[in-house]
């Protein structure tokens, strides 16, 4: 028979096991102060809630001029320990999120198994989620640290004691630069991308970390795949290894380390270590001794949703920007017009990589809006699948829609000055925040994960800056200030390193 509560309210006890329990702060973020110029001048909500007050693309000014801007992303930006996430739920004294510690993620494969495309991707995600992760790339310390290696390096297990010495060298490197992100940074995950090739090495890593309470899961990348395999091998001669080299002798070199690797490399099978093996890039999985935390399941989950990224990710603004939130008319004659521009530019933009028409499994993602939905009829008529995602539908800027600076200052004092000091989390009475936004799209970003051909995104200017911003690891105080001008297409291209960003002008069809 169940207990019987006869008092009013219930009180909640003292936990019993020590923990976390009381670590939210009280205010669930730290402002970003954005210091606003003295001659700024908004006239309408619209303004406020949707245009930036200055046109940035990751803290890079671009204008609609500036055709030929090309940006990268920050992933291999360090994080502070005062860092917000985008789509970050809360923030907590300890900097460390669901309660999961401290984990290092440790890299273990063969050169082109695509470890750095993993890690780098990997980052980004449990970045994006609050998670305070950082990269550790072996080959960014080798670049920095040395002037050039002799490939006896690449071996595990080098006779040379010189090689041995500078590989030992920089891994205790790394090694202390990650304990010092844990001691110091409060960091939560720290993803150490190498090798990782020996046996006895990664059980010595794995005592070195618990030993200062850092859980280390260990994630092998396999390759059996041999086309897969050419086509890493391909995409590493590009790496920052091989700047200015032509593209057959980088390829070339890149086989003879590759081949020195294998002359000592071990395959993952120590029973006592937490390890996932990840065959063919999500082909296949294999979990050894999962502990089945929740920081943990997360990276599994998006282990079997990751795929390594041949397309590219277009963003286009939706005609018509200027409506009522709840206005929903078909799309006109002007808009029209910007959807033939707009197929027109994009199908120049393919036939000048050679191809005769769009890429027959690119998709079209639009929000539910008439003024999308029928703007995307036009490459319909290209025989792209185009898809109606109603998560995509615009910021609702609430009961600040209408008003001008002035009144908004007048009417909402609080929330006007709240706003300024955090445009990306702050909500005007029943309206929306890019936070919300960003915590909405979560399912189709990994949608986007799992899908290896080119997007375009037809969607409002706040929707594209929460897609853009978690692909190219911008930063919340960044986010609501990127600009999308309406006679510009940007493409995302994906890379093995890191994502870039460039503008293509979209070109009137009239004149063309």
């Amino acid at each position: 028979m169940a207990a019987q509560v006869n008092n009013d309210i219930a009180e909640i006890e003292e936990p019993k096991i020590p923990g976390n329990y009381s670590a939210r702060k009280q205010n669930r973020w730290i402002p970003a102060t954005i210091q606003l110029s003295s001659n700024e001048d908004l006239t309408s909500s619209q303004e406020l809630l949707v245009a930036p007050r200055s046109p940035v693309l990751n803290n890079r000014v671009s204008t609609a001029s500036s055709h030929h801007h090309e940006d990268v992303d920050e992933i291999h930006k360090r994080i502070s320990k005062f860092h917000v996430s985008p789509a970050q739920l809360y923030s907590t004294d300890s900097g460390k999120l669901y309660h999961a510690g401290s984990i290092c993620i440790v890299l273990v494969g063969q050169p082109a198994r695509g470890k750095t495309n993993l890690s780098i991707s990997l980052c980004r995600y449990l970045r994006w989620l609050g998670v305070r992760a950082n990269l550790f790339h072996m080959g960014d310390y080798r670049r920095e640290k040395t002037n050039g290696l002799p490939h006896e390096f690449f071996d595990p297990k080098p006779e040379s004691e010189e090689a041995a010495k500078a590989r030992q060298e920089l891994t205790n490197m790394v090694i202390n630069d990650m304990v010092t992100f844990f001691q110091n940074d409060m960091g939560q995950i720290a993803i150490y991308d190498a090798v990782n090739g020996i046996s006895s090495q990664r059980l010595a890593l794995a005592k070195t970390l618990n030993d200062k309470q850092i859980k280390a899961v260990f994630i092998e990348s396999l390759i059996d795949d041999e086309e897969l395999l050419e086509r890493n091998i391909a995409d590493a001669a590009k790496s920052p290894d091989y700047l200015n080299w032509e593209e057959n002798e980088a390829i070339a070199d890149y086989k003879k380390r590759i081949e020195m690797v294998n002359r000592a490399y071990e395959e993952m099978n120590e029973d006592e270590l937490t390890y996932i093996k990840f065959i063919n890039f999500g082909e296949r999985l294999f979990i050894n001794n999962s502990k089945h935390d929740f920081l943990t399941t997360k990276v599994i989950s998006y282990l079997m949703n990751s795929k390594i990224k041949s397309g590219s990710i277009y963003f286009a603004r939706c005609s018509n920007n200027k409506l009522k939130f709840k206005s929903d008319p078909p799309i006109d004659d002007k808009g029209k017009k910007y959807a033939t521009d707009l197929s027109a530019t994009l199908l120049n933009h393919f036939e000048s990589m050679g191809q005769s028409s769009f890429p027959k499994n690119m998709v079209v993602w639009t929000s539910a809006r008439l003024r999308t939905t029928q703007l995307a009829d036009v490459f319909k008529k290209h025989g792209l699948r185009v898809r109606h995602r109603p998560e995509m539908t615009q910021m609702n800027p609430g009961d600040a829609e209408g008003l001008s600076d002035d009144e908004l200052q007048a009417k909402y004092p609080v929330d006007y000055a709240n706003h300024n000091l955090d445009p990306y989390h702050h909500r005007y009475p029943r309206a929306d925040s890019y936070h919300d936004i960003a915590l909405k799209l979560e399912p189709l970003i990994m949608e986007m994960e799992r899908m290896r051909n080119d997007i375009l995104i037809i969607a409002d200017e706040t929707i594209l800056r929460v897609f853009y911003g978690y692909l190219m690891a911008s930063s919340c105080t960044d986010i609501p200030f990127i600009s999308f001008p309406q006679e510009e297409i940007i493409k995302i291209t994906y890379n093995a390193y890191m994502n870039k960003a460039f503008r293509i002008p979209i070109k009137d069809s009239d004149k063309s």
